[in-house]
């Protein structure tokens, strides 16, 4: 039905109009605070459990695949940084290891940011703070697992990466690698980036996750 002022507008929360990722999720926070920003009146409730739960698991999605992102980018940003790994054609300078570094998790705090400041705009209402703090708690909680578990997994594969076991390794594949040599030091090479990025991961993960929080908080919309 069409409600003036202070009316309620339905919109709708089929579950074949559920967001589905996180442009689904900010479109539909759009939708929320238009008709709650223009006087119509949207009970409290609306946003079900459920959806609050799917604007959850979108969140969640979201930052599952930024901290898969940064958990792959990591090892290679510290491994050129330690010269195990070469870049732009050899070692890189120190300049060139910030590059890397920059675009080994500043993808991610760029992202962080324009999300932050996407979701401020519209951080005004009961109804759109309940779904923007159900997308960003889902995105948090991600994070964090993700750097918990990259954290385990790196120090875990460290842990097996002993000599003697990189040693059987090499050997076992010198028949389809031809220098077992080179691959032995450069596995035991990057023993080292891998614990400095299951450090940084175990940091940057909780980092990233509260600036939504603190973008929300500074810039949002009452």
């Amino acid at each position: 039905m069409n409600g003036g002022r202070g009316g309620f507008v339905p919109i709708s929360s089929s579950p074949h109009a559920s967001p589905r990722n996180m442009i689904d999720a900010i479109s539909e926070i759009q939708q929320y605070h238009i008709i709650e920003r223009t006087g119509q009146d949207i009970p409290s409730d609306f946003l079900t459990m459920r959806g609050m739960l799917t604007f959850f698991l979108v969140g969640f999605r979201s930052g599952f695949w930024e901290g898969m992102f940064l958990g792959l980018l990591l090892p290679l940003a510290w491994g050129v940084w330690e010269e195990v790994i070469p870049a732009f054609g050899g070692t890189a300078d120190f300049f060139g290891k910030c590059l890397v570094f920059l675009f080994g998790f500043g993808v991610s705090l760029m992202m962080t940011v324009i999300l932050g400041g996407i979701l401020a705009r519209y951080y005004g209402g009961n109804l759109t703070r309940k779904a923007v703090n159900s997308l960003v708690w889902g995105r948090t909680l991600s994070l964090v697992a993700k750097g918990i578990l990259v954290f385990l997994v790196f120090n875990l594969l460290v842990f097996f990466l002993s000599p003697r076991n990189v040693f059987f390794f090499c050997e076992a594949a010198g028949d389809f690698i031809g220098n077992p040599a080179s691959l032995y030091s450069g596995i035991m090479g990057m023993k080292e980036p891998l614990r400095k990025s299951a450090a940084t991961q175990l940091v940057l993960s909780p980092t990233l996750s509260i600036i939504p929080f603190v973008t929300l908080r500074l810039f949002g919309r009452g």
